[in-house]
This record gives structure tokens, C-alpha cells and sequence, in this order.
């Protein structure tokens, strides 16, 4: 009788406020008694005394942000749990969890945001103060998109400041006259950014995922929709909240009320209010600031004068369909700590080891070895860093250098571009002895003027950017040459792309182009691709061209086609002067900053899970080898990798742009893969984890049969056999009846009958069709043979 009074009660609180909206008659929301509690008194333990945000973490935790510069935690019914942030905040205006549990808190007294870990410690800070882009003036609300990017809401600069989860920035999103007074953000799961505008009485704002909208500029006019909430009239909507069903809720603070919406959902009642109003008791409130999804279909909301957090149940969302979850898996981070010098170039010597070519002086140049430390990242794996370590090597090449302009290496040459001399220097990079000087001493049209840039190709040709004489020159590799020579506005740099191409660009920064492969003259870059003049381009391993911008310090990675932007990131004041980028095989990205004389690292690469599902049918003449495909849009391609011992080494077997893949099995035969793997290849060039192997003894079973190699063949199908009695590998009759044959047909061959009884034992209940008149015939000389005339006869 106590519980069926209890739900009268609350029904009809709610139906009251319902009611008060133009007689609504839908029940939208309850109230959750036993996980609604007041905070405790001011000045008690555990009392965040002026309360200012709250978030739920995965574990239903409820932390609330006190302005004082704490942040509280209580369980879901309301219990104190702990406090963190004491001494790291000042003024905490905004917190977020994400799903491993780190706390995100926009702190608006020293505009940037703290992020915690699981036990309240400090992990790292994001942005600071300032009014470029990147920076913070005055923050006002956060929120944490999908793929862990960090989104701020900027009152001052009405734009939303996009950093990656390890705190590196990315982008603005700036809607320029479309917002006037914003309060308040939040991200759903398909990526899309909702605003709240004070000056917007009854609508939200909506933008598509950050990476559909334009790069370069301001947004344009009707980019954005609007989220009509029937029946609303705003007068302070200071809080939104999404949940994975795309419902987004607007609190607004002067009335107390709880307002819903969801654009892809039905409409429910005549109006759009959810719940809520002025009063004190359930359901109502006085100063109602922050509201927030504790799963798909309950909502807590925290009063700051009451001092009181009401959960509500929601019954609107039983028939929707959660969201599509937005797919950009590309990661940005930075490195562990910069180098202390300016980088100038990355090599390799014989055994692979990276050799750092840092600018001693305008007329010097050190080339050192490197030791290799492994960074853990805030995605939770670890990132190789190459330090600079002498002692492994170290060479410096300064003769008759009159100024360093750049530098390009390869495993047996440093070729230096030397501008005040009017030539390039080459020394040896074992010996560190000068070779030679050549572009001032000639008298035809490879004599330089002011070379600038310059780079190697793969089959040793030198690569000029001629500055003075406006013109990009290759010269052979025996220096014999000039091989060609294009016309370039006043160029300063060269880069080469894995396939060949050249990309030039010039003095300003204005003009850059590429010189394709098979090409008889350079294209300029299309418009729009880049936001300002550039500082220094340079190809990655997979064809992508990253450009540094020089107003911003910005880097822009462009996809090989030339024709769209994959992803920027870096911060306007990371660097002070004169600047380039240098990549090396693992995917770092060193930023050289001449002026405060340090390289900043980077890195962008793809986050994915392992592949799953790898199987293998084994048809007539092939392997077919299938699995599920890794991330749209982001894997460039497969390898198919094979090994003898399931530890390795693999080689690759072939490449393919999504499965599946088919190993013929004369390929087999003279490869002889005993195991396959499959590792995807992203767009940064980067490698992903490889599958775990997958045994072919089908084929190799076979293969080693048909060669002679008989023990080979039985020994195989031992281990095969050996895996299917333990459960880790399951295959069909068919395809073991196929590997027990030729083993059987192994030990036949090589008159070893008792071992070929065996097999026939194992063999006798599944041989197919394909195997059974020659097995019985074999079956029957091996009985004779052994003395077995009775079974012979069977």
C-alpha cells in the first residue's frame, strides 16, 4: 500500500507540470526516489558548498564541481565517495567523463582544462590562455565527442575549440552570425555538435561531425539546422545533454524546466516539455544549473540553491534506435618531451637505425645516432620516441659550408644545400669526409643561384630547388648531369612522395605544386586546401603531403590525391621562428623551431581494434582467406603475411584493398606458408596489429607431398591433427579428410606401414570421394605389406 501511494504521488507531481504545458496528457518522466538526494549542508564533510556541474561517469558516479576548486564524488544514491582537484583548479565551470574514467574539467579561472585520472590524479592539461585559435578566453562549457575529442565552448570568440584526447589541437568550428550569445554545448554520438544561444527562445543549434565541415574559414551561412522545441520559450538555457538515441535535453535555468527533443524520433504530446518548474518540492526547482544523461533513459539534474540532485526515469525512448557512432578513428598526440635541438632531417644507416641531422650553427651540420624509448600514449598503448644518443654515432660536416640552407640524407650520402655559395656539399655519412662541392663551378645550366631546398630521390638523383634562378633541377646520381630542369616561382623546398612525385614550393609560401611523376611541368595546388602561406611540406610513407603553415604553425596532412583534407592539428603558439616539418619511418613528426632551438614531435595515426573473423576456406586449387574489414575510409590496404612458425618472421604474400584474398596453391608450393595473418595498412602509412595466425596445413600438407618431402607432409599433419584434438582449430571432415590422406599417402610412399595404418585409423571414417579408390587400393598393399592378409582382404 506504501509503494502504490508513493507512485501516485510522483505521477502526479509530474502530471501537474505537465499539465501547467497546455494540458499535456503524456507521462514523459518519473521520479527515481531512492537515487534523489540532497548534498550535504555548507561547510559539512563532502559538501561542494557552491555547486557549479556535474557529469556521470561509466560507473554511475556522480561528480559535481564546486567553484571553490573541487570536484566531489558521490555513488548513485548519493553516498560522499571521495574529492579531487584540490591546488590543480581554480574556478571549475564544466567537467566530463570519459569512458576509462578520466576526468575532463574546464577550469574558467585559468581558462584551459584539467584532466584527472580515475584516482583524482593530474594527468595533463589542454589549452591555455589567449585569443588564436587554440586558446581560450573565455571558455564557458565542455563536452567530450566520440573518439575522445575535446570540445570548449568559447563565450568571447563564440566558437567551439576542437582538441584531440591527448590535449593537441585541432580545430575551430566557428559559426560566425549564426551564434551571438552561446551557453552551452554537446556532442552525440554520430558527431554532431549541438549550441544553445541565449538569444535563441526555442530552438538549438545543430552541426554535422567536425570533420564534414569546411577546414579553411568560418562557417558558411545555413550550414547549421536548427532543433525546434514546441511550446519553449528559453529565457536561460544553460545546459544540454544528448544520450545515444540522439534526444537532446535543454535545461532552462529561470524556469526550472527540462525540455526534450529528438529529430529523428517521433513527436510525443503536444509540447516538448520533459519535465520540471519553479518550486521546491519534487519536480521542481530554484536554481536548476546543469543536467545530464545517466544512461540512455534516466536524467539527473543539479540545483545549486536547493542543493539538491533529482533523477527522473524518461519513457520516451523505448522505440528509438541508437545512433550511428561517428567513425574517425585518426588519433593526434604529441611526443613525450621535444628534442633540444632543431631537426633538420631523419636518416637511416645500414642496420635501420634512425641518425638525427640536427643544424649545429647556420654553417654546420650533426648527424648522431639515436636510442629508441617507447612512450605510453593516452590511448593506452606505447609510441616509439628516438632520442638523440652520440655515442652510438656521430659525425659533423662543416667544411666550406657557407650557410646551411637544408639537408637531405640517405644510408651513404648528406647532401647539403649551402645558399650564401651558391652550391650543394656531399659527404660520406660512414666517414664523415667531403666528397665534393658542385653548382657554383659550372657554366651551363646547372650552375646554382641561391639553392634553397633540396631532396634525394630513391635511385640517388638530387633534387634542386634553385631559388635565384627560379627553377627546380635533378641532377643524375653521379652529379655527371642535369636531367631536368622546371620552371618554379623563386622556389625555397623540396619533397618526393613514395611514388616520385615532387612538391615545390616558394619563398612566400603562396605557390606550391607538384611536379607528377612522368610529368613535363609543375601543377600548382588546388585552392582551398590550405589555410595560409606554407613553412615546409613534406611526403609521408603513404603518399599523404603535410604542410606547415607559417602564420600558425599549423600542419595540415592532404590525402594523395590532392583533393581533399585529412586532418590538422597543432597549436598557433607552438612555435616562435622559422620553422620545418621532418617525418620519419614510425610516423613522429618533428616540428623544428629555429627560434626557441628545440623540435616539437607529433604524431597522427589510426586507433582500431584488432581484426576479427579471420577464416579460411580451402577450395580446389586455393586458400580463400576472409575477415572483418577494419574501419571505412581509413584502412588503405591489406597484407596477407605468411611464416613457417606461427611466431615468425612473416613475409608478405600479396596486398588487397579489402578482403577477401586467395592464395593459390601452387603459390603455396614454393612459399610454403604454415601460417597467415592479415595486418591492415592505414592512410598515415601506419601498420595495425595483425590478426593472430591462422594455420594453412592444408596446403602445406599437400604441398610437402607433391614435392617428395614426405616426413614434412606427415609431421604437418601431426600438428594439424594436434590442434584439432585440442579445440584450437576447428575445420571441416572435408578438409581434414584432406590432410590425413596425404600424410597416410607420405607414410605409403616411404613404406613406413605402421605409421600409415595409423593414419588410415584416423582417415577410414571421414575419407571423401575425391580420396577413397586410391585410399582403399594404398590401404590394402600397405595390409599385405605389414602381413595382414585378413585385413588386406576387408
Amino acid at each position: 500500500m506504501k509503494r502504490s501511494s508513493i507512485s501516485l504521488a510522483i505521477f502526479t507531481a509530474v502530471g501537474l507540470v505537465a499539465s501547467d504545458a497546455h494540458a499535456q496528457t503524456v507521462q514523459k518522466a518519473s521520479y527515481v526516489a531512492d537515487m534523489s538526494f540532497e548534498l550535504p549542508a555548507k561547510g559539512q564533510p563532502g559538501s561542494p558548498d557552491r555547486p557549479s556541474a556535474l557529469a556521470i561517469g561509466s560507473d554511475g558516479s556522480i561528480h559535481i564541481a564546486d567553484e571553490r576548486g573541487m570536484i566531489f564524488v558521490f555513488d548513485p544514491q548519493g553516498k560522499y565517495q571521495r574529492s579531487y582537484g584540490q591546488g590543480h583548479i581554480d574556478r571549475p565551470t564544466a567537467l566530463a567523463l570519459s569512458t576509462n574514467g578520466e576526468v575532463f574539467v574546464l577550469d574558467g579561472g585559468r581558462n584551459q582544462v584539467v584532466v584527472f585520472g580515475p584516482g583524482g590524479q593530474t594527468l595533463r592539461t589542454i589549452a591555455r590562455k589567449g585569443s588564436k585559435s587554440g586558446q581560450l578566453s573565455d571558455p564557458i562549457d565542455l563536452a567530450l565527442g566520440p573518439s575522445g575529442y575535446v570540445y570548449v565552448l568559447d563565450a568571447s570568440r563564440k566558437s567551439v575549440e576542437i582538441f584531440s584526447h591527448d590535449g593537441v589541437y585541432v580545430r575551430e568550428v566557428a559559426p560566425g552570425a549564426a551564434i551571438r550569445n552561446p551557453v552551452s554545448i554537446t556532442v552525440a554520438r554520430d558527431g554532431g555538435i549541438y549550441l544553445a544561444d541565449k538569444r535563441l527562445k526555442n530552438q538549438i543549434l545543430r552541426y554535422d561531425p567536425f570533420i564534414e565541415l569546411p577546414w579553411m574559414g568560418g562557417l558558411p551561412r545555413g550550414i547549421g539546422s536548427h532543433i525546434a522545441y514546441r511550446g519553449a520559450d528559453f529565457a536561460d538555457p544553460v545546459a544540454l545533454a544528448v544520450n545515444e538515441f540522439g534526444t537532446v535535453l535543454v535545461l532552462d535555468k529561470k524556469f526550472g524546466r527540462v525540455w526534450r527533443a529528438n529529430p529523428y524520433g517521433e513527436e510525443i504530446g503536444p509540447n516538448d516539455l520533459l519535465y520540471g518548474g519553479i518550486g521546491t518540492g519534487r519536480g521542481s526547482f530554484k536554481e536548476a544549473i546543469d543536467v545530464a544523461f545517466a544512461g540512455a533513459d534516466q536524467v539527473v539534474i543539479l540545483d545549486k540553491k536547493l542543493r539538491k540532485v533529482e533523477r527522473i526515469h524518461i519513457s520516451t525512448e523505448a522505440a528509438l534506435s541508437q545512433r550511428p557512432l561517428f567513425e574517425f578513428p585518426i588519433r593526434i598526440s604529441r611526443g613525450a618531451r621535444p628534442l633540444p635541438s632543431p631537426l633538420l632531417a631523419v636518416g637511416y644507416d645500414s642496420a635501420g637505425a634512425p641518425l638525427l641531422a640536427f643544424a649545429v650553427s647556420n654553417k654546420s651540420v650533426q648527424l648522431v645516432g639515436t636510442q629508441t624509448e617507447w612512450h605510453p600514449s593516452v590511448y593506452g598503448d606505447s609510441v616509439p620516441a628516438f632520442l638523440p644518443n652520440p655515442a652510438a654515432f656521430n659525425r659533423q660536416f662543416s667544411r666550406d659550408i657557407g650557410e646551411v640552407t637544408a639537408i637531405a640524407l640517405n644510408d651513404t650520402f648528406v647532401v647539403i644545400a649551402d645558399a650564401r655559395k651558391n652550391r650543394f656539399a656531399i659527404f660520406s655519412v660512414e666517414s664523415g669526409a667531403a666528397i665534393g662541392t658542385y653548382g657554383d663551378n659550372y657554366q651551363d645550366r646547372r650552375r646554382l643561384r641561391h639553392p634553397s631546398g633540396v631532396a634525394i630521390q630513391p635511385d640517388g638523383r638530387i633534387v634542386i630547388a634553385d631559388t635565384g634562378n627560379g627553377r627546380i633541377k635533378i641532377f643524375s646520381a653521379d652529379l655527371a648531369s642535369l636531367v631536368a630542369s622546371y620552371p618554379a616561382q623563386r622556389p625555397v623546398g623540396v619533397t618526393i612522395s613514395p611514388g616520385g612525385d615532387i612538391a615545390a614550393w616558394n619563398v612566400a609560401g603562396d605557390w606550391i605544386a607538384v611536379l607528377s611523376a612522368g610529368a613535363d611541368h609543375l601543377q600548382p595546388l588546388a585552392e582551398g586546401l590550405l589555410p595560409g602561406p606554407v613553412a615546409s611540406l613534406v611526403y609521408d610513407e603513404a603518399g599523404n603531403l603535410l604542410a606547415l603553415d607559417k602564420t600558425t604553425q599549423r600542419v595540415t596532412v592532404i590525402q594523395p590525391t590532392l583533393d581533399g583534407v585529412l586532418i590538422q592539428f597543432g597549436a598557433d603558439d607552438a612555435v616562435s621562428d622559422k620553422s620545418r616539418l621532418v617525418l620519419d619511418h614510425s610516423g613522429n613528426i618533428y616540428l623544428s623551431d629555429f627560434g626557441s632551438g628545440r623540435t616539437l614531435v607529433y604524431r597522427w595515426d589510426v586507433e582500431a581494434d584488432r581484426l576479427s573473423g579471420l577464416s579460411v576456406d580451402y577450395l580446389e586449387d586455393a586458400a580463400k582467406i576472409s575477415w572483418a574489414a577494419g574501419p571505412a575510409n581509413y584502412v588503405s590496404h591489406y597484407e596477407i603475411q605468411g611464416a613457417i612458425d606461427p611466431d615468425g618472421p612473416y613475409t608478405v604474400l600479396g596486398t588487397t584493398p579489402s578482403p577477401p584474398f586467395q592464395i593459390k596453391a601452387e603459390a603455396a608450393e614454393a612459399a610454403l606458408p604454415h601460417y597467415v595473418r592479415v595486418v591492415p595498412v592505414f592512410i598515415t602509412g601506419s601498420r595495425g596489429s595483425a590478426t593472430p595466425p591462422f594455420p594453412l596445413f592444408n596446403f602445406t600438407v599437400a604441398a610437402a607431398y607433391r614435392r617428395g618431402d614426405f616426413r614434412g607432409a606427415q609431421a604437418d599433419a601431426q600438428r594439424a591433427v594436434e590442434l584439432f584434438n585440442s579445440g584450437v582449430l576447428e575445420a571441416d571432415d572435408e578438409s581434414k579428410s584432406d590432410i590425413l590422406y596425404y600424410a597416410f599417402a607420405s607414410a605409403y610412399e616411404l613404406r613406413d606401414y605402421s605409421a600409415a595404418i595409423g593414419w588410415a585409423q584416423q582417415l577410414g571414417p571421414i575419407v571423401t570421394r575425391t580420396h577413397i579408390i586410391d585410399f582403399l587400393y594404398k590401404l590394402a598393399e600397405v595390409h599385405m605389406n605389414a602381413g595382414d592378409a585378413s585385413s588386406a582382404s576387408q
